[in-house]
């Protein structure tokens, strides 16, 4: 692709994204749990699951300052697009390799992202992205809140009626209008001598 498309792709998943903010009937449920996880003054690792993604953006501009925001994407060709999406929307993008095959780079690169957590960002990841298995967690969102002391607040959308990619996630478009249900869970510490299994166990 050329860097053109790749602006292009980027500026029409933000339009897409703010029709389906300014568009949607939301419910959110749980607002307490995001009200407490804030009050608490640490990071947040906000996690939530690859599909569900576009669902949430309206509640990441709403209720955070996005310049403080992380979005953790792919080193690739996806990402060049999510870098273009994540300025538009005030965010920070994180191009990192999330292949399963991590290399001394990854290593560094995640470092990386636990600095710029530590510093108070939040961090946006997707666990079972960006490839999946839809809805298997991969250990990367523990890791980070145990490394950089955050708090993980999970994150969740349904919305009956829209459009639902054919792909692995099940990408979720909502229909104009369509109402869309989201929910906050209740905001997870990862202690540090815990192992990380255990926290994801929970998540899932």
């Amino acid at each position: 692709m050329t860097k053109l498309r790749y602006q292009l792709n980027g500026t029409a998943l933000y339009s897409l994204a703010q029709i389906v903010r300014r568009h949607g009937r939301f419910q959110v449920n749980g607002i307490e749990n995001l009200q407490r996880a804030q009050a608490s003054g640490r990071p947040l690792i906000l996690s939530a699951w690859h599909g569900m993604t576009m669902m949430l953006v309206g509640l990441l501009a709403d209720q955070f300052d996005t310049s403080k925001i992380v979005l953790l994407m792919p080193d690739d060709w996806r990402g060049e697009s999510l870098k273009v999406f994540a300025k538009k929307m005030g965010a920070r993008p994180f191009p990192m390799n999330l292949e399963a095959t991590a290399t001394m780079a990854t290593a560094r690169r995640l470092t990386e992202l636990v600095r710029e957590v530590k510093a108070g960002n939040h961090c946006y990841i997707t666990p079972d992205g960006p490839d999946g298995p839809a809805y298997n967690i991969k250990p990367g969102v523990a890791f980070i809140a145990q490394k950089a002391n955050g708090l993980i607040l999970p994150l969740g959308a349904y919305a009956r009626h829209g459009y639902r990619l054919n792909r692995w996630d099940r990408y979720v478009l909502p229909f104009p209008f369509s109402r869309v249900s989201i929910q906050v869970g209740a905001p997870l510490e990862v202690p540090k001598k815990v192992e990380l299994t255990a926290v994801t166990d929970r998540l899932t």
